[in-house]
């Protein structure tokens, strides 16, 4: 009895912000080289060629092109890290079928599933994902595919849609404003407190390329990751207030319900030029009065929010737009990977018809001059290529229609037929 072989699906496991709180989410965060070590493990475990993970604050989304089932790979995820599937199983969700994991990675890598609609990092994130899985040689031609199909379509959204316009998140509003007021990105930014606003902030403000940020927060320990990665000083909070009188920038991520920073802690000379505060606390934490101080110049959360407002109402009118470029992406690629299905055919339709070429090739030109050779192999060659034409353009056709199986059976038969009886 014939036993078929399991066709590949594309699939994921996917671990976000919806299905799992913060503590979670942060025990399975990957860095660069634990992508690509994950990746190998996969690779060496079972057998996948074709995967990459994507690992951001806010997901962890593992994606394959095989027959694997979704479970094995949720099994080799917890394992590699050190967990019982037990404990962190029911946090992740899994998509099983091809055309609902495309849906899935370009809603995912568009922004449309994001905390921040439309989040700007995301794609660049999808891009590093798909780098790291190239590099250990995991991205076959579906995955080039499939991430160049992604790319061109939110290529296409940001150029005629106004999904990307504007900042959509608090921190992000305020990485643009802080790059408004200060040309110089080594001038002094203090932010104070570290909370997720603050946090955000100060990703966003160190990516941008600011070279001169001072955290003033009561932990230490929540701020040495930041260190780490980033030119980023630590102040205890006991020395905010010099902290705030040495910066032409001070951002109060501050979430107390007292008003930290008063009128009579700012000293500011008028030959340090303008001084800005950014007041990010609800709250308020940043003393309303300070901007009657010459020179000082205060911007607070309501101003931020009407930014943010405005991006999120222009990108929730695009979505519609956006949906559409989505749909008619993941048509192209369906049709593409159905084509797929047929290549192998095709190319056994050629290599036939070239041997059969070859052969009587061969037993015409032992009579042939050097003018009916070259005759003859033109001839023989475009007629191979009409015959090859035809059959291509009927399995394809078959394929949109969704009747190829039969077709392809019975080419496969055909042109296998000639080399079964010499055999």
């Amino acid at each position: 009895m014939e036993v078929r072989q399991l066709e590949n699906t594309f699939q994921c496991i996917s671990l976000g912000h919806v299905s799992a709180p913060v503590h979670i989410r942060e025990k399975m965060t990957f860095n660069e080289q634990e992508t690509k070590d994950f990746l190998l493990f996969l690779r060496d475990l079972l057998g996948i060629n074709e995967a990459f993970l994507l690992s951001t604050c806010n997901r962890t989304e593992v994606y394959f092109y095989h027959t694997a089932d979704t479970a094995e790979v949720l099994k080799a995820l917890c394992h590699f890290r050190g967990f019982l599937v037990e404990s962190f199983g029911s946090f992740f969700q899994s998509v099983q079928e091809t055309e609902k994991t495309v849906r899935h990675l370009f809603r995912v890598g568009i922004g449309l599933e994001s905390q921040v609609l439309g989040d700007l990092q995301i794609t660049n994130q999808v891009k590093n994902a798909y780098q790291w899985c190239a590099d250990v040689q995991m991205a076959g031609p579906f995955l080039h595919r499939v991430l160049h199909s992604l790319f061109f379509a939110n290529k296409k959204i940001v150029q005629s849609t106004n999904f990307r316009t504007g900042s959509a998140s608090l921190s992000y509003a305020t990485k643009e404003l802080a790059e408004d007021l200060l040309t110089d990105k080594t001038q002094n930014i203090a932010i104070l407190g570290l909370g997720e606003i603050g946090l955000a902030t100060a990703k966003n403000l160190a990516e941008s390329g600011f070279t001169n940020i001072s955290i003033c927060n009561r932990s230490f320990e929540k701020v040495k990751p930041l260190m780490d990665e980033w030119p980023i000083r630590y102040v205890p909070f006991e020395e905010y207030k010099s902290l705030i009188n040495n910066s032409r920038l001070v951002i109060s991520a501050l979430s107390g319900k007292i008003i930290q920073i008063e009128r009579s802690d700012i000293r500011h000379s008028a030959a340090f030029g303008f001084q800005y505060f950014i007041d990010l606390g609800l709250p308020r934490s940043v003393q309303a009065e300070v901007e009657e101080l010459n020179g000082v110049i205060l911007y607070n959360l309501d101003q931020i929010q009407t930014k943010v407002s405005e991006a999120l109402t222009l990108r929730r009118d695009s979505i519609p737009q956006v949906e559409e470029i989505i749909d008619q992406a993941v048509t192209e690629f369906l049709d593409w990977t159905k084509e797929m299905v047929v290549s192998p055919v095709i190319h056994q339709i050629r290599d036939a018809l070239e041997q059969i070429r070859r052969e009587e090739m061969a037993r015409f030109l032992k009579k042939a001059d050097e003018e009916q050779a070259a005759w003859a192999e033109e001839l023989t060659k475009n007629l191979m290529q009409r015959i090859i034409k035809t059959h291509a353009v009927q399995l394809k056709a078959a394929c949109h229609r969704g009747d190829a199986g039969a077709l392809v059976e019975v080419l496969q038969q055909l042109f296998s037929a000639g080399q079964t009886e010499e055999a």
